[in-house]
């Protein structure tokens, strides 16, 4: 049996089509090569004997982190042809991309986990959840908003950007939205029925995103939300507002929640939020001990942080709102084991949480700087599925 892993081409079109179907069902790529492909993305394939057993997509996005744009490689359509699933063709393949992801400067991978076990063999680690919830649109009738609203057109592209990166960029997780990926309508933005941009005297503060359902029932029509972005809780509760006033069309509301805890909920009535069962683990993994250094630290903060990651001895030097890592044979201190990196780069847990779930052992008497270096206090979100 021959191996061979490269990327795909144009003349793998037929196979790699119905190596996707088979995976995800049916599509709606198109017919052609270029429904298959699109700018910043590159496609993986391990072909056994000429015929392509496995693939995986490498997208180039961009992270926020501590405000910092992060280079990222979103991993999707991990796919194996039913007889060569167990036979593990991941781990390569995987590999593949991690190198070519490294060559091209990103720190860190991430995607979203059907099966997650897998992935956590290999470095990866939930760092936040997203979902849809159901709303009765009955439990905003109290919410009042104070701020004016308007239709967006087609010139407010630029407008939904930055609002989105105003957003973004208070939290630790979500996607820049640039590059060549982001060169098409954004799919949270399009196939809706209406943007409605929330303004106030000092300019525009939010946007939310909604689409009516196609049921003429009132108890069967829904109004979906795809995207609410606000930047303070005035804009939240207008926003809300505006998706209230459809309470005489549609009885409920489906909303696509960024994260584990979403604010909005501290302004909606205690049991006017039923997550449905659609929930998707979010995973990272930090490609090289050294993508720790990508974030900031702590002004005032001065410390050397030795650890070990796959048996290797590594050591963090923090001074000076920077992180500098260096290998050092010598190093002992703590022991990441997979998957633990990532919860740390993303804040995502403190030492001790990581050591009661076997993500953390070994020397704890620098747990407190740790947690003091990369435990941010933002919070975690992403808006983006892919």
């Amino acid at each position: 049996m021959t191996l061979d892993i490269r990327p795909v081409t144009e003349d793998d079109h037929d196979q790699l089509k119905a190596l996707l179907i088979e995976a995800f069902g049916t599509m709606n790529t198109g017919e052609n090569w270029d429904g298959l492909t699109r700018p910043g993305q590159t496609r993986w394939g391990t072909f056994v004997d000429g015929r392509l057993a496995a693939t995986i997509n490498h997208r180039e996005f961009t992270s926020w982190f501590r405000g910092v744009e992060v280079p990222t490689a979103g991993v999707t359509g991990v796919s194996i042809a039913t007889e060569f699933r167990g036979q593990r063709l991941l781990g390569p393949l995987m590999d593949e991309l991690v190198r070519h992801a490294r060559s091209r400067g990103e720190h860190i991978a991430t995607l979203f986990a059907t099966a997650t076990g897998i992935y956590r063999a290999r470095g990866f680690a939930r760092i936040v959840q997203v979902a849809n919830v159901h709303l009765p649109v009955a439990s905003l009738s109290r919410i009042r908003g104070s701020l004016g609203l308007r239709r967006a057109t087609e010139a407010d592209r630029q407008l939904l950007d930055d609002l989105y990166t105003q957003w973004a960029r208070r939290y630790d997780g979500p996607l820049t939205r640039r590059g060549e990926v982001f060169a098409r309508p954004h799919p949270q933005l399009k196939d809706v029925h209406g943007i409605s941009v929330v303004e106030g005297d000092d300019g525009p503060r939010g946007y939310v995103a909604w689409k009516r359902g196609a049921s003429a029932d009132w108890a069967d029509s829904v109004i979906e939300v795809p995207e609410l972005v606000a930047l303070d809780d005035e804009a939240a509760r207008t926003a809300l507002a505006a998706i209230a006033s459809f309470d005489s069309v549609a009885s409920r509301v489906r909303l696509y929640t960024p994260g584990d805890v979403d604010p909005l909920r501290w302004l909606l009535p205690q049991n006017a939020w039923f997550p449905l069962a659609d929930a998707e683990p979010y995973m990272l993994r930090v490609l090289d001990p050294t993508g720790l250094a990508v974030l900031p630290a702590p002004l005032g903060v001065s410390a050397t942080l030795p650890f070990t990651v796959d048996g290797e001895g590594w050591v963090a030097h923090v001074a000076d709102g920077r992180i500098d890592v260096e290998r050092d044979a010598a190093a002992r201190g703590r022991e990441f084991a997979p998957g633990g990196l990532a919860v740390t780069f993303a804040g995502a847990l403190p030492s001790r949480g990581q050591r009661a779930v076997g993500l953390l052992s070994g020397d704890d008497r620098d747990d407190d700087l740790w947690d003091l270096v990369f435990t941010s206090g933002r919070q975690l979100a992403i808006r983006d599925s892919f």
